[in-house]
């Protein structure tokens, strides 16, 4: 009798692939989206900082999904929806729905939880049974995205957020819908929105798409919207806020508005921060800009122009005042003055 013992079926390791004249040969199911053009099937984030508005924009889109209506001038497709208000109560969310008028629309399609476990504990099987019941369910929509985050943080901060999104992207790859998950971003400006998600670039990398609200300033009513999806084209919004109806309505595509040259705000203000006031002429700023960043390139010819084309931002932004008064020798001089917070 032989010996099989020692004898082991042997694997080879390779990978299992398709040639590019096959694959083209093949027939994909067309994307589907939940509201038209901009939000498809698939894992999103819309993410803004503290109070701006998120959830009210949240509920436009679950009123427009569920009553098979419009969001702004974008149709939707008619489902059920879902939306885990987590920090919310259940007379919050009515105060909330009377304010935008929901009872003129047909809202019975909407779903509303306060409570719900996390993502390791059960959110999953909780979400599966849900679409075994409402199998027509086109949105769920989580407010906010750090109330189901109950893993324990022992790895690095991108593989923890790495590791969230693995598994809620368990339910878009069983069912065809959206899910948008709120979040929050940081305090610390960067001129490009997706950067200021609060976490690390695992959550950008592992999601479909992510919304960006943002605003100037806090107290006025008008913000943008970015919006940059891995499958279809990106927009950036400019919408306004109506306090008595509670929506945001939709004011212009604001890709053609003029371009601000926001490295060189950043430098500017990391030039005045500890300066109330500066005084000089054109050659002057552009040479100690040059001595802070040699590879800046900016000129006594230019420096002014990009003053004026980024002096609204300058304002909003960064609380700084520019003008120009006199002639400092041949040149007229520049002076840029720092405003205290709530002066106009």
């Amino acid at each position: 009798m032989s010996d099989n013992k020692n004898q082991s079926t042997s694997v080879k390791k390779t990978f299992d692939t398709i040639n590019a004249a096959d694959l083209m040969k093949q027939e994909f199911e067309p994307l589907r989206f939940s509201v038209d053009r901009i939000l498809p099937h698939g894992l999103f984030i819309l993410a803004g900082s503290g109070k701006i508005g998120k959830s009210w924009l949240a509920l436009d889109m679950c009123a427009a999904v569920s009553s098979g209506g419009k969001l702004w001038e974008f149709d939707a497709e008619q489902g059920e929806v879902l939306y885990l208000a987590l920090e919310d109560n259940h007379a919050r969310l009515q105060g909330r729905l009377t304010k935008t008028e929901a009872e003129e629309t047909d809202v019975s399609r909407l779903h509303l939880a306060t409570a719900s476990f996390g993502i390791s504990n059960g959110l999953i099987e909780q979400t599966h049974n849900f679409l075994a019941e409402y199998p027509d369910t086109k949105m769920i929509i989580v407010d906010t995205l750090e109330r189901i985050r109950d893993g324990e943080q022992d790895r690095s901060m991108y593989s923890n957020d790495y590791r969230d999104m693995t598994a809620l992207r368990d339910i878009t790859n069983k069912h065809k819908l959206t899910l948008l998950l709120i979040h929050h971003t940081r305090k610390m400006y960067d001129p490009d929105p997706l950067n200021t998600l609060s976490g690390s670039t695992g959550l950008i990398g592992s999601v479909d798409g992510v919304f960006v609200l943002e605003k100037d300033k806090r107290t006025s009513h008008k913000a943008k919207l970015t919006i940059a999806n891995r499958d279809t084209e990106g927009f950036c919004f400019k919408i306004k806020f109506d306090p008595d109806k509670c929506k945001w309505a939709f004011m212009g595509n604001d890709t053609d508005a003029p371009e601000v040259d926001e490295p060189f705000c950043v430098m500017i203000a990391e030039f005045m921060k500890d300066k109330d006031a500066w005084r000089g002429t054109p050659t002057e700023l552009s040479e100690t800009l040059n001595k802070i960043n040699p590879d800046c390139g900016i000129t006594h010819l230019n420096v002014t122009k990009k003053l004026n084309t980024n002096t609204g931002l300058f304002k909003e932004r960064y609380a700084l005042d520019l003008d120009t008064d006199g002639h400092d020798g041949k040149r007229r001089a520049i002076i840029i003055t720092r405003r205290e917070q709530g002066e106009e």
